[in-house]
């Protein structure tokens, strides 16, 4: 009767079997890859390419040419494949190589002639290797704990901190985040984050790379005192595709196409180029959405048992197009179009039971009915013309708009004290600009790099905001019950600002000595002060790639045009756009470094000297201005690095560890101070290992607290009766060392795992991390109980109510 029924097999053949499958899967997953390596060059200048990528076509992979031009991948088994490799400026090269063992393979970059999308105007932007990072879009992903952000990613490089500790702007060498400036493909950017610190306003797969100028950064870049970040975008690629990143927070879109032309003429958007015809641009679009309020409360209340309160929405877009005007690809223009939308809302109204609960606790009572609210939009628009007559002679138009709405209302409902007044304020700024920059190389060892701007910064604010007009303004707080600190100031104005630059450089390169002179000068309309600031760098690179480097020069900035003052509510209003009196705020910058290139890692050493004068500060009310330049900052420090990065095969280790010392102080009523950010000792590691598809990253970071003024006393808050704790509210009183205490050491370790699998179609990588996995927070505030007079158990140090521990985090992506 069982006859007809399969018999099943032996145990013997089955094991046999799976030795068999055993055998051949691990001959595939764990034999050694095969190297394919050589160098890139110049054809023109017989140099090594200082930047470029290497694609493989077959198994989806991408690598970096390295600064002297050589590149080394790897592949699993021997076969064909197909080598793709760009530089900036060159025109691509495709090659068919045959893989048997173990291959050399040098490349030579011509200029395009017909397919001249990769032609850019960044012949020198490699030459300054002192007081300057790069981060491709490959390493911001490769980071943990930054959500794969560009911005936040610049957090894990040496120097950098964030006002707010995992979030909040960055703070780069001890000096004020208004002091930066953040540029989109030299499109000066005023919102360059999420509600100050989520994520940046551009999708990360838009983004080619970043550059990070700690300081000394060239005359291109103005208006920045202390450093610049240039995000640079996509501008290179042969056929369509797509990204999807879905992530914990937010997700991520990006499409892009090359379209061509056929032979008879009509303009067509392939998939792929196809053969007979010519690539003649390309498109690109992304944006992301994020929703915070979905997923992120119910997950962080489940893991620490704390509860978050409203979280921001937001999102943002980007478009961009280029397309080449003649068949050698000399002439091309390009347009792009970026934006982003944040929102946020908060409104208490506790009961009275809630509010006596809340008392109890000793939360502050002026809270009880606090209603908040901030918008922030902002959208930029660019196109830029570009005319490459040789490899000599490159120039570039850049016409760009850049507008801002943002709204913010603070008020404390039915508990606010008398004689107070609510804040309401919308503000404008606008910027419109020209600019032309012009790179001649007039010698085979000099170039002449040139530009002229215009910049027209139109400023409208309608509303009330708050002037402190005494008490500690450097600590950033008010004592909300004492309405004499503060009067209420209305804004209801449209004004406008004019500013004109020019700026010119002359790289020398004699030999392995490399000399650049440079000056830039900026006219503003209203006060008729025009700024020259002579700056320069010098570089030496041995035999052994030991590179010494000295660069810096001065650097002003006008107050008048700084839109993160403008936007700032309280204290630096928008009247600032008036304030005809101000001087230029100012920054002398010095720096020494020493890089050492080995095999496997890059070594650097570097120090720095800043100072900044007449920087913009509050004026009492008693003086009839609202603004001064007293303001000062000081900066010295010493960074090290050693950095290994990913060489593309497929077993292998890369990472970056870093120690920065900083002494950061401030000039604050005649006399040198702590500065509020001052961070002493930074030490960061970030470790990442590849096998096969599989990668492990972790990060940790070890740095000093924050200083912070103590609380030395206390007083009954005008309007309330402080004889019982029901009624009390006692208002703190600070100690007349500003920021004389300092919080303990932070410090957290991340850990993250990835997956990356190919297939057909592209590939799919999804990975998980665990931000702060052993949960630590170091106290980051004064704890004040509102209901209790000053003691020895009030205030403590505690941890802040806004603050993340251990964050969960995950993250798919699709790209094919």
């Amino acid at each position: 009767m069982l006859s007809n029924v399969p018999k099943a097999p032996s145990m013997k053949k089955t094991i046999l079997k799976l030795a068999a499958v055993s055998i051949v899967l691990g001959r595939s997953l764990w034999a050694d890859p095969l190297i394919i390596s050589g160098q890139v060059r110049d054809e023109t200048t017989r140099q090594p390419v200082e930047f470029g990528t290497v694609i493989i076509s077959e198994i989806k992979f991408k690598a970096r040419v390295q600064t002297d031009g050589s590149y080394a991948v790897a592949v699993p088994v021997p076969g064909e494949y197909t080598l793709q490799v760009s530089a900036p400026g060159l025109a691509d090269s495709v090659k068919k190589i045959s893989v048997a063992a173990n291959t050399r393979f040098d490349f030579v970059l011509g200029l395009p002639l017909v397919k001249a999308q990769t032609i850019k105007l960044r012949a020198d932007r490699d030459i300054q290797k002192v007081s300057r990072s790069t981060l491709t879009v490959e390493q911001l992903k490769q980071a943990p704990a930054t959500f794969g952000d560009a911005i936040n990613a610049l957090a894990t490089l040496p120097g950098v901190a964030r006002s707010g500790g995992f979030f909040g702007p960055l703070i780069i060498r001890g000096v004020t985040d208004k002091a930066n400036r953040y540029f989109i493909d030299d499109i000066p950017v005023p919102n360059p984050m999420h509600f100050g610190g989520l994520q940046s306003v551009i999708s990360n797969d838009l983004i080619r790379e970043v550059d990070l100028y700690s300081s000394a950064f060239p005359v291109s870049y103005g208006g920045a005192l202390g450093a610049v970040i240039d995000i640079q975008t996509l501008d290179s690629f042969d056929k369509f595709g797509g990204i999807v990143d879905v992530s914990l927070i937010s997700a991520n879109f990006l499409l892009k196409s090359p379209w061509g032309k056929k032979t008879g003429g009509d303009v067509r958007m392939p998939t792929t180029i196809q053969a007979g015809s010519e690539t003649t641009g390309y498109w690109i679009s992304s944006g992301r959405i994020g929703y915070l309020t979905l997923l992120v409360p119910p997950i962080y209340e489940w893991i620490t048992g704390k509860s978050i309160g409203r979280l921001p929405e937001y999102y943002d877009y980007q478009l961009k197009g280029k397309v080449f005007l003649d068949a050698a690809g000399r002439h091309a223009l390009t347009g792009l179009v970026f934006g982003s939308y944040d929102r946020l809302r908060l409104a208490r109204n506790l009961t009275p039971e809630e509010s006596e609960a809340e008392r109890s606790k000793g939360e502050d009572p002026l809270l009880a009915n606090l209603n908040l609210g901030n918008d922030v939009s902002t959208h930029s628009q660019g196109i830029y013309y570009e005319y490459v007559a040789s490899p000599k002679l490159k120039n570039r138009v850049t016409a760009f708009h850049s507008y801002t709405y943002s709204y913010f209302a603070f008020d404390l409902g039915i508990n606010a004290p008398a004689n107070s007044s609510n804040t309401s304020l919308k503000i404008y700024p606008d910027i419109l600009g020209l600019k032309n920059k012009l790179s001649f190389a007039w010698s085979d060892f000099a170039r002449i790099n040139m530009a002229a701007e215009y910049n027209l910064f139109s400023f409208s604010a309608s509303g009330q905001t708050q002037q402190l007009v005494s008490g500690l303004a450097e600590n950033n707080i008010w004592d909300l019950a004492n309405t004499s600190l503060f009067q209420t100031v209305p804004v209801n104005f449209s004004d406008r600002n004019q500013v004109i630059s020019g700026s010119a450089e002359n790289p020398f390169k004699f030999g392995r000595l490399t000399i650049i002179p440079g000056v830039r000068s900026d006219f503003l309309d209203r006060t008729r002060r025009a700024t020259i600031d002579p700056r320069g760098l010098v570089s030496f690179e041995f035999p052994s790639e030991t590179t010494l480097s000295v660069a810096g020069g001065q650097y002003q900035s006008f107050a008048q045009t700084n839109t993160f003052y403008f936007n700032q509510v309280f204290n630096y209003q928008p009247q600032v756009v008036v304030a005809d009196y101000l001087e230029p705020e100012r920054a002398i910058h010095r720096t020494f470094g020493i890089e050492q290139k080995t095999d496997a890692f890059v070594i650097k050493l570097e120090g720095f000297a800043n100072d900044f004068d007449r920087l913009l500060e509050y004026a009492p009310a008693s003086s009839g201005k609202l603004f001064t330049n007293a303001g000062g900052i000081r900066s010295r420090g010493v960074e090290f690095s050693v950095r290994k990065d990913s060489e593309g095969t497929a077993n292998e280790f890369f990472g970056w560890l870093s120690y920065t010392y900083t002494r950061s102080e401030r000039w604050r009523d005649g006399a040198w101070g702590n500065f509020e950010y001052e961070q002493p000792h930074s030490l960061k590691l970030v470790a990442g290992y590849r096998f096969g598809a599989n990668t492990i990253g972790a990060q940790f970071q070890l740095y000093s607290g924050f200083p912070y003024t103590a609380i030395a006393g206390s007083t009954c808050s005008t309007g309330y009766d402080c004889s019982n704790t029901s009624t009390a509210r006692y208002s703190p009183s600070y100690a007349a060392n500003l920021y004389g205490s300092r919080y303990p050491f932070p410090h957290r370790l991340d850990i993250r795992f990835t997956r990356k699998v190919p297939y057909s179609w592209g590939y799919f990588s999804w990975y998980i991390e665990i931000i702060n996995i052993y949960n630590y927070a170091a106290a980051n505030e004064q704890k004040w109980s509102y209901n209790q007079p000053y003691s020895a158990q009030n205030p403590k140090l505690d941890v802040g109510d806004a603050t993340l521990t251990l964050i969960p985090y995950f993250g798919l992506e699709w790209r094919f």
